[in-house]
């Protein structure tokens, strides 16, 4: 714990001189004001370009974040362990439109990290820290082809729905989770709107160019949005093969074939009161077993009309875990394509929705118009105890398939502050603590973990 503490009181230092050096000129009155003005035209000029029947843009995005981890690493939870991590990311954009009609997007990720000891190699499939300048979005799009309800996006994209619980893009981690290769045909109308497209997500490895999708796996989504309704409502469908012949089942290895259907509900009520729902089950073949499993999320919040503007609010996600480990049923949740970032469960990225239930309550206040604090609690349990403990990317982390270990995976609690600086500069900074419960005390090595993190935005 001491070293986590002059950690954090080491970076607490270095963000507060970078905060005194973003906002040097408050001392001069009027001064940020004609500054944060003035950088706004020098961007504007690089906004909707007019060159004949074409428009162009030019955005990105550069951050900076440290953080340190001790007790795990990038590679899950390790107790005695520790890694410090300087991450760099910057997105360069650029967008052509033809006057009302298609659309060109492009881009540019360059991601590097230092001080860890881990390196694309640590990575076999796709490393969550590295991307030497590549290609992450490049597509073309037209929507409501010839005044048609029709459209399409064909290219290397980001697709995310809702509250990227289900769909996510885990833009938190260096390289961003998920980018496509993929065809989408587009419907919308004032009542609905549908995506139906088939893809594959990228693998990030800084030693090919550009990036591949994954070999031998494809998508097919069916994401429907129905409209004019008091609240927001999506139906999804997805289906995922994997032909490589290696899921491993407990009848056998084989190729998996799943069939995800569900919904998502979200909306507010009373002008305070905000809460959702999100249901998803699974059906099909996971190498020679039957797969069936299902998932769940079911949040409810109020925002109290006190000063700072309180928000209180709690959450329950549960995704199912396989009972028994020798009837030749899957029945562990896999999360579909879900954010695997900070905010879905806990700072620490050592839980994911698979063979979880995970209670959470969370506080957030605004002391300032463009600063936030947020505070979460969470208790993990697993679902079946015969299952094991999952974390990003469906790895097990530890597994008692005799259920003798019990569920109890531990509690943590977490806290954030997020300030706005100026429309193009943002400074963020938390910890969190994982207190480990009785399944991690009876499976091996166990600790606590800490974690803390400074992160700079700059946005154009």
């Amino acid at each position: 714990m001491n070293v986590i503490a002059h950690r954090c009181k080491s970076l607490l230092g270095l963000w507060l001189g970078s905060m005194s050096l973003a906002w040097a000129p408050v001392a001069s009155g009027a001064a940020p004001v004609q500054q944060a003005s003035a950088h706004g035209e020098f961007w504007a000029r690089f906004k909707n370009m007019k060159v004949g029947h074409a428009t162009f843009d030019f955005r990105g995005q550069a951050r900076v974040r440290y953080e340190y981890d001790d007790g795990f690493t990038l590679k899950g939870y390790a107790p005695g362990d520790h890694d410090p991590l300087l991450l760099e990311r910057v997105r360069v954009d650029l967008t052509a439109r033809w006057r009302e009609g298609p659309r060109a997007f492009l881009q540019l990720q360059d991601a590097h990290a230092f001080l860890t000891r881990f390196e694309d190699r640590d990575f076999p499939g796709s490393s969550p820290i590295e991307d030497v300048l590549d290609i992450r979005q490049l597509y073309l799009e037209w929507s409501h082809v010839g005044d048609s309800p029709f459209g399409f996006r064909v290219g290397r994209q980001q697709i995310s729905y809702g509250d990227q619980g289900v769909f996510g893009p885990g833009n938190w981690g260096n390289t961003g989770r998920f980018a496509w290769d993929a065809a989408m045909l587009t419907f919308e109308t004032d009542r609905v709107s549908s995506d139906l497209w088939i893809g594959d997500y990228l693998r990030y490895k800084s030693n090919i160019w550009p990036d591949r999708s994954t070999p031998d796996f494809l998508t097919l989504v069916d994401y429907l949005q129905i409209r004019r309704l008091p609240f927001r409502l999506d139906l999804f469908y997805v289906l995922k093969h994997d032909a490589g012949g290696k899921v491993v089942g407990e009848s056998g290895t084989g190729n998996l074939l799943s069939h995800t259907a569900g919904f998502q509900a979200e909306g507010r009520a009373l002008g305070r009161l905000d809460g959702g729902v999100t249901l998803g089950g699974q059906f099909g073949r996971y190498g020679q077993d039957r797969l069936r499993a299902f998932g769940a999320n079911a949040k409810l919040g109020v925002t109290l009309p006190a000063a700072w503007n309180p928000r209180i609010g709690g959450q329950f996600t549960w995704g199912s875990g396989d009972r028994d480990p020798s009837d030749g049923v899957h029945g562990t949740f896999d999360g579909v394509y879900g954010g695997r970032d900070i905010f879905f469960y806990g700072y620490l990225n050592l839980f994911f929705w698979a063979n979880l239930k995970n209670y959470e309550c969370a506080v957030s206040v605004k002391p300032r118009r463009m600063l936030t604090a947020y505070f979460e609690a969470h208790h993990f349990a697993l679902d079946a105890a015969t299952d094991a403990w999952y974390s990003t990317g469906l790895q097990a982390v530890r597994r008692d398939k005799t259920g003798r270990s019990g569920t109890t995976l531990g509690d943590e609690v977490d806290a954030r502050v997020a300030w706005a600086a100026s429309d193009h500069f943002e400074l963020m900074g938390g910890l969190g603590r994982f207190f480990p419960g009785s399944f991690v005390d009876a499976t091996g090595p166990s600790s606590r973990a800490s974690w803390c993190f400074g992160q700079t935005t700059y946005s154009w």
